[in-house]
């Protein structure tokens, strides 16, 4: 299996620009010929979290954003994940979804351990797939108990799409280095799967979401990494 994990550089609040990046970063990608490609958070609107512009730029499922996805997703005839602000009758979630090559979506999870004016989701569901078992877990949901205790045993492959930024300065290597990166590989030992994590990289003076990706071994090894600051796509090729 071709993993593909793209950091995608993306302009707050600016979908239709971060729609064209996304094209162009995917057209980079096919040259591998991925199997499976993973998307940040919140991928096209950046992380929101003013009720204000979860009322502007939420979507619903299916929607325009939706049926966009899923089409480069039969385009390109690869599993795909993307992240977006969920319009529900009842309230707002940030939400991630997993698509066929057909462009089928075939997974559906919504952020367990979001903050309001977010609403939260309470499962954290499992797919067969011929790439094996996934599951996706949006950022924070790693490290949310509940949501680690709800994952299939026979989990394969773990998805976690971040928007995560440092306050103050962002990116900050040391601080990556020092601090977070090792909080990353912890929690995914304790999960015990095979894990791949991608984060936006925001254009922002400070608290931007500070990019990079990496594939983590059950065990808490980095296997791969994109790096911390950077929109540098991450291909990893994975036995299943």
């Amino acid at each position: 299996m071709r993993l593909c994990l793209i950091p995608l550089r993306t302009e707050p609040r600016n979908p239709a620009i971060n729609l064209e990046r996304l094209q162009e970063r995917l057209g980079q990608a096919n040259v591998f010929q991925p199997d499976l490609v993973c998307l940040p958070e919140c991928t096209l609107t950046g992380y929101l979290w003013e009720e204000a512009d979860l009322r502007t730029f939420a979507e619903p499922i299916p929607g325009k954003t939706v049926q966009a996805m899923a089409e480069l997703a039969l385009s390109y005839g690869v599993y795909l994940c993307f992240g977006l602000v969920e319009a529900a009758s009842e309230g707002f979630y940030n939400t991630a979804l997993l698509f066929s090559p057909q462009g089928e979506v075939l997974l559906k999870h919504r952020k367990m351990s979001e903050q309001p004016p977010y609403l939260n989701g309470n499962e954290a569901a499992c797919v067969e797939t011929d790439l094996g078992r996934i599951a996706i877990l949006t950022c924070g949901d790693l490290f949310h108990q509940d949501a680690v205790t709800q994952l299939d045993p026979e989990l394969q492959l773990l998805l976690v799409p971040m928007s995560r930024g440092f306050d103050g300065a962002s990116p900050d290597l040391r601080r990556w280095l020092n601090e977070e990166q090792a909080a990353y590989l912890e929690a995914v030992k304790r999960v015990g799967k095979t894990t791949a994590i991608v984060n936006a990289l925001e254009n922002l003076p400070e608290e931007g979401a500070f990019g990079g990706a990496m594939v983590v071994s059950p065990n808490g090894e980095l296997l791969a990494e994109s790096p911390h600051g950077t929109d540098q796509l991450l291909m990893y090729e994975w036995l299943v």
